[in-house]
C-alpha cells in the first residue's frame, strides 16, 4: 500500500529496515562521522540544517539531555555586601572582593573591603546591574 502523499525526502525505509545492508551502510556513516574535524562537523550540520532542517531539528533533540533544564551557572558573591568576589591568583589563594566585569579582555580590579569576604553563591543571572 502507498501513501497517499509521498514524504518530501524520499523513502523513510532507512528508518524501519533492520537489514545487514542497512546496517552496513549506518557503520560506513558512523566511520566517516568520526573522522570529521571540528570545523568539518560543523559544516556539516550547518548544510543539514539548510537542506534537510526537519533532520537536523530531529537530530537536536535527540542529543538535548532529557529532564529539567540545567542549573544556571553559580557565581560566588560576599554575602555580608553583595559584591563580587573571586580569586586572584597573582593575590593569593584567598577570595577577594572586586569590581568591573568579567570577560576575555576585561580586567577586574580587587579591592580592600572593610571586612573579610563572607563566601555565598548565587545564579549569575542575578547579578546586580550597578557596578
Amino acid at each position: 500500500m502507498s501513501a497517499i502523499v509521498a514524504h518530501p525526502y524520499g523513502q523513510l525505509s532507512a528508518l524501519t529496515s533492520n537489514s545487514q545492508e542497512h546496517a552496513a551502510e549506518s557503520a560506513d556513516r558512523a566511520a566517516r562521522l568520526a573522522l570529521l574535524d571540528p570545523e568539518q562537523l560543523l559544516l556539516a550540520l550547518s548544510f543539514l540544517s539548510g537542506y534537510l532542517p526537519v533532520a537536523f531539528d530531529a537530530a537536536l533533540e535527540a542529543v538535548e539531555p532529557c529532564g529539567e533544564a540545567p542549573e544556571p551557572e553559580m557565581e560566588p558573591f560576599c554575602l555580608a555586601c553583595g559584591a563580587q568576589v573571586g580569586i586572584f591568583q597573582a593575590h593569593g589563594p584567598e577570595y577577594r572582593h572586586f569590581k568591573g566585569i568579567l570577560s576575555a579582555v576585561s580586567k577586574p580590579r580587587p579591592y580592600k573591603a572593610d571586612h573579610a569576604p563572607k563566601v555565598a553563591w548565587r545564579p549569575a543571572t542575578d547579578i546586580p546591574t550597578s557596578r
